[in-house]
């Protein structure tokens, strides 16, 4: 039987309850990555950001006709870059809610209620509650302290590798 401590990472990037949601954000561009544990000086778990919540809370209070992620595609390619300041009122406003929650503590985006698994934990129950929860990836802890992380690739990886060794 597969565990959790099989396939987790280890080497796991984390945030601070202090840190701002654009020093988030540049860690996530810096290092390819959609979410982080929030954790406290002694890696004691407290939270989770997710580029999901980043993107709900610059959505929050837009008044629009397009959603916010098409809205935020469409501005980092340009074209809400070229409208004039009160020439398209929903970009400017899309814009300013960007302003605003980069300037946000991560705690006032993310999660404080972390869903997670243990070391022991099987990935098929890994598996179901990612699939159930609709969650990409899921902190590993121990004694409420940060051990690693498991993400559905994570589990899709340690499936296809079964099927390959046995499927040659």
């Amino acid at each position: 039987m597969v565990k959790v401590a099989d396939i987790m990472i280890t080497d796991v990037y984390t945030v601070k309850r202090t840190d701002t949601v654009r020093s988030v954000l540049e860690q996530f561009a810096e290092h390819g990555i959609g979410g982080m544990p929030v954790v406290d000086d002694d890696k004691r778990l407290i939270g989770y950001i997710s580029d999901g919540d980043i993107m709900r809370q610059i959505g929050k209070h837009l008044n629009r006709s397009l959603n916010y992620f098409t809205m935020a595609a469409e501005y980092y390619s340009g074209i809400g870059l070229n409208s004039g300041a009160g020439m398209d009122a929903e970009y400017d406003e899309l814009q300013e809610n960007m302003k605003r929650v980069v300037q946000m503590n991560v705690l006032d985006v993310g999660v404080k209620r972390v869903l997670t698994v243990r070391e022991q934990d099987d990935i098929v129950a890994v598996a179901d509650l990612l699939s159930r929860r609709k969650i990409k990836k899921v902190p590993v802890e121990k004694d409420g302290h940060l051990m690693g992380i498991v993400s559905r690739g994570d589990v899709v990886r340690a499936v296809v590798k079964t099927f390959l060794a046995i499927n040659p």
